[in-house]
């Protein structure tokens, strides 16, 4: 055995070694503790006494769950520092040998991100954090250690944002980069890998353009704390460790709908239409106003870049459009990109980018409607209800969030007959909802299919404001069948005998008792299968719904018609 430091420290054994040295046990001789001793590869003077100073800083916090920093001394040019010994080890050697429950994984995620709220209010920032540099002290406490020792490696790379892959250590720190890095982290206790390890920085970066993270089979709300975590936008990440903390005890990613932004998207809006009008002084009116009033608001600084643009100030276009950005570099199709993984219910995914562009662009209510969408489709009920009602009171055209609260609320309430906020006349998707909930001759079950759920219709923000067009059944396979034309939005078609439907399908086979719906608004016509044996447009069965246009063949059990929405094109 050899001692170190005027046999001080007793060295026991070697605990590990990496890219900033090795780590080793000791036995102080006074107290007789064992300690774990940090002995560093850099001899660069000032690096060291950088470390000291930021080891120090965070050894005054006193928090259980940072590992103790005791001393420190020098071997020459060496620098040894003396650490709190944790006997359970590392999280990567629990990674490597057990299977890591959820339950305690998500727990060890909430301390972590705690503990790292109160370091990062000290404006410390850790720069690697990792299983390995996460350890388990007496009765299994967890634990965070080598503060200081990353910024003198600049941390590893699968555990590393994208933006800090650039390597540049002189930039200012960013708390961000810890968010991220835990993110990860809580992704490989959930999945049993990291995805990122053996990738080169390019790789990283080229997974994150594709999005395409192996955290399917988690539950929801651990899939979207997961992609708000690792986002490749730090102005699109969790902003606060507080936030994290808050998202995983509530089980959720809270939508923040922040009422400046509200307000300084109107006065965008304004400023705008004067643009498209070519009204330059009072669009330069509402932009200063806006700026004075909301600084560093993304949407003002893109709009100010378009005004300076058209009238051809091109530095100080410039100017603008890089300070936005700066401030948000993604390219500006999140939405789209939402709107398509809700459709192939890819739901967290959908609401990462859905919340993305709602961060862009606050007054998007038809992209709050599909994220609100989001969380109906995934039974999360409360969730849109709280949504529901901030757009309500929101929204100069809140007819579509009226319904999709109402219909929230329904499920909610398990069928209980309840009655919206608002009369339901001014609203066919309403009205039609509130007579499904409150139907004498049941269509739908609440335990089994055909399901509550399954009868009621979701409004898309597309059918506000609509007119009724005239939809015409005009011939039919059935000798029985009866033929109309509708002057109303919601058509309700089903089998013989329920007469709350607006078109009886004669008895057969494969016939339901509210098969679909017609939302018949002009020049945008489509068809709603409710959960029914099938439902075909055109020899094609549809899948929820399908826009019609013009002649087709719908089917429906055995029955077939020929239908049309514009009566004037027969043939």
């Amino acid at each position: 055995m050899s001692v170190l430091y005027d046999n001080k420290y007793e060295y026991l054994k070697e605990l590990g070694q990496g890219g900033f040295g090795k780590v080793f046990l000791a036995r102080e001789h006074v107290s007789n503790r064992q300690v774990a001793i940090k002995q560093l590869i850099s001899t660069n003077k000032s690096d060291q006494i950088e470390l000291i100073r930021e080891i120090e800083i965070v050894s005054r916090f006193r928090h259980p769950n940072i590992v103790t920093y005791y001393h420190h001394f020098w071997r020459g040019k060496i620098l040894f520092l003396v650490m709190e010994y944790c006997p359970g080890g590392s999280l990567r050697d629990k990674l490597d040998s057990e299977v890591i429950d959820a339950h305690d994984a998500i727990n060890w995620i909430q301390i972590l991100a705690m503990c790292m709220r109160v370091v990062h209010k000290n404006g410390i920032v850790h720069h690697d954090i990792k299983p390995e540099n996460i350890l388990f002290g007496d009765h299994g406490t967890i634990k965070i250690s080598d503060f200081g020792i990353a910024n003198l490696g600049g941390g590893t790379i699968s555990y590393m944002s994208p933006e800090a892959l650039n390597w540049n250590l002189k930039k200012k720190p960013d708390s961000r980069k810890d968010i991220y890095a835990l993110g990860v982290t809580m992704m490989e206790l959930l999945i049993g890998e990291n995805p990122f390890s053996l990738l080169s920085a390019e790789q990283i970066i080229a997974f994150h353009q594709r999005g395409d993270y192996p955290i399917k089979d988690l539950p929801n709300w651990q899939q979207e704390i997961i992609l708000k975590s690792i986002n490749k936008s730090p102005e699109l990440r969790f902003q606060f460790m507080v936030e994290l903390e808050e998202a995983l005890n509530a089980k959720k990613v809270p939508v923040i709908i922040k009422m400046e932004a509200l307000k300084a998207a109107r006065l965008v809006d304004h400023a705008e239409g004067a643009i498209r009008a070519k009204k330059w002084q009072k669009a330069l009116k509402y932009l200063e106003l806006a700026n004075s009033k909301y600084p560093n608001n993304v949407a003002i600084l893109q709009s100010f870049g378009k005004y300076h643009l058209m009238m051809q100030r091109i530095p100080e276009a410039k100017k603008y459009i890089e300070q936005a950005l700066k401030m948000n570099p993604r390219l500006d199709l999140q939405k789209d990109l939402g709107w398509i993984y809700l459709e192939i219910k890819k739901y967290p995914t959908a609401i990462s980018l859905l919340s993305d562009h709602l961060h862009r662009h606050p007054s998007d209510y038809e992209a709050y409607n599909l994220l609100l969408r989001c969380y109906y489709e995934t039974d999360r009920y409360e969730i849109g209800m709280e949504l529901a009602a901030i757009l309500m009171d929101n929204s100069n055209n809140s007819i579509c969030f009226v319904n999709n609260y109402y219909v929230c609320e329904a499920i909610h309430q398990k069928g209980q007959v309840i009655m919206p906020k608002t009369a339901s006349k001014a609203n066919p998707f309403l009205e039609y909802n509130v007579s499904v909930v409150n139907e004498d001759q049941q269509t739908h079950n609440l335990d089994k299919p055909p399901t509550l759920k399954s009868k009621l219709l979701f409004m898309d923000y597309h059918f506000n404001n609509s007119i009724p067009n005239t939809f015409t059944f005009l011939a039919s396979n059935h000798p029985g069948a009866t033929l109309h034309s509708f002057d109303k939005t919601i058509i309700k078609i089903g089998r013989e005998g329920y007469e709350a439907n607006d078109l009886l399908v004669p008895k057969g086979r494969g016939i339901s008792r509210r098969h679909c719906v017609v939302v018949n608004c002009k020049d945008n016509v489509w068809i709603y299968d409710l959960g029914s044996t099938g439902t075909y447009l055109n020899n094609e069965r549809v899948m929820q719904k399908a826009p019609i246009m013009g002649r087709n063949k719908l089917k429906l059990g055995n029955v077939e018609y020929t239908i049309t929405t514009d009566q004037t094109k027969l043939l």
